[in-house]
């Protein structure tokens, strides 16, 4: 299969170690067959050699790569059950403590489902979303509830990306204890079922959608709002949209980015986006790679727009989007309002494999193949970019469907939006 090219792409905040080993309440275990155990092992295998033929640091964070795996091959070969051995090869990498390193492991060709999605605003994760008629909704999820417990975890901004990897792609729970704290304070305890919806069959877009819509995306969305241009920007994809959109914010003498929720995309859309808010070439930042150093550099437009600008982020902001902000700080172009990013900038590679022959088992790796630093010599891997000036909806607004942010900026560049209204704005 074709190796995908390298991109800075934002997958999962993964700040802090946290085994892919089960905790709570166990998936069901499917006995692994000796087809399983061969594949497992195959598997480890060639993660090994992703690992070691693209990994950007030859030292691997200080790992031990060959007693790391010699460990995790005893364990495959006593694992009991499929998803015990895919949590071992899981494990692996995840160790490594990397953003942008991880297995993508075989599909079970079911969606997971769990009903509710959380976000962490500040320090707090606060649930933002309930699917209307799952058993969170009928359990008593409410958008607003602060989650202070997940089965065994407490979801912090260190934990709460590899939880989502762990329960979406690695161990998906059948049911889930949720331990929330309400908006009167009260606490609350609630056994939340699982919804599994089965899909036809296997294949690799299929797994990668699971993964980019963890967290879910709206569509871009584009608001006049008297000289005020506000576009909510939500993935860095194809360069030709950020030439339409910023054409038709130049006609405005102030442009809102809302980059809240976008987790980064295409190195081209980047360079695209800085070329049109820049009259003058621009050094984004350089990747260091094992055998080299690339600069990333965006030339300048004598038609760039040249009005006052603010970009929104918050801890959904990833990679590109995160890159674009500090750049905006460190050259002095505008101001950054919002809650600190997600800290996950790395250059990655998605490498596809297939096991077997009449019967084929179909996953991939996700190997860091760069370290980007800023202009200015930083990083913003595990520290993200905190913001000129830090704005946080409460629970309360999160519930109402208030957005005190973007109404925040619009005050700055002197016009008028109310929370409420702000928060119908992009619904």
């Amino acid at each position: 299969m074709k190796t995908l090219p390298t991109a800075v792409v934002w997958l999962l905040c993964l700040a802090a170690p946290l085994s892919a080993q089960p905790q709570g309440p166990p998936a069901p275990a499917a006995a692994i067959t000796k087809y399983d155990r061969g594949a497992v092992l195959a598997m480890l295998k060639q993660v090994k050699a992703d690992l070691k033929e693209h990994y950007y640091d030859r030292a691997f964070r200080g790992m031990d790569i060959e007693q790391t795996f010699q460990h995790a091959e005893q364990r495959l070969k006593a694992a009991t059950s499929l998803g015990q051995a895919v949590g071992t090869i899981a494990d692996v990498l995840m160790r490594l403590d990397d953003s942008h390193t991880l297995f993508i492991p075989p599909d079970r060709k079911a969606r997971i489902l769990y009903g509710w999605r959380c976000q962490i605003i500040g320090d707090a994760p606060i649930v933002t979303e309930v699917a209307p008629g799952s058993d969170a909704e009928k359990q008593g999820v409410e958008v607003g509830d602060r989650v202070l417990a997940w089965n065994e975890y407490a979801l912090t901004r260190e934990s709460l990306g590899k939880v989502n990897y762990v329960y979406y792609l690695v161990r998906p729970q059948p049911s889930q204890r949720l331990v929330l704290r309400k908006a009167d304070g009260a606490m609350k305890s609630l056994q939340v079922a699982t919804r599994f919806e089965d899909r036809d069959e296997y294949d690799m877009p299929s797994v990668l959608a699971s993964i980019f819509n963890l967290y879910g995306h709206a569509d871009d969305r584009e608001e006049t709002l008297g000289e005020i241009f506000v576009w909510r920007y939500t993935g860095f994809g194809d360069p030709k949209d950020v030439d339409r959109v910023v054409r038709k914010a130049r006609d405005s003498k102030s442009l809102i980015l809302d980059l809240r929720g976008n987790g980064g995309g295409t190195v081209n859309a980047l360079r695209a986006m800085v070329s049109w808010l820049f009259d003058r070439d621009v050094q984004i930042s350089v990747e260091r790679m094992r055998k080299e150093e690339k600069p990333l550099t965006a030339k300048g437009r004598k038609d760039a727009f040249a009005g006052r600008l603010i970009v929104l982020v918050d801890s959904w902001s990833g990679s590109s989007s995160e890159m674009l902000a500090r750049l905006v700080q460190i050259e002095k172009r505008g101001v950054v309002m919002g809650d600190r990013t997600a800290g996950a900038v790395m250059t990655s590679r998605m490498l596809p494999h297939v096991y077997g022959d009449d019967r084929l088992t179909i996953y991939a790796t996700m190997i860091t193949v760069g370290d980007v630093r800023m202009a200015d010599g930083g990083s913003l891997e595990k520290t993200g970019v905190t913001p000129d000036e830090i704005v946080l909806p409460t629970a309360a607004d999160v519930a109402a469907s208030r957005d005190p942010v973007l109404a925040r900026a619009v005050a700055a560049l002197g016009g008028t939006l109310t929370p409420e209204a702000a928060g119908r704005l992009f619904k």
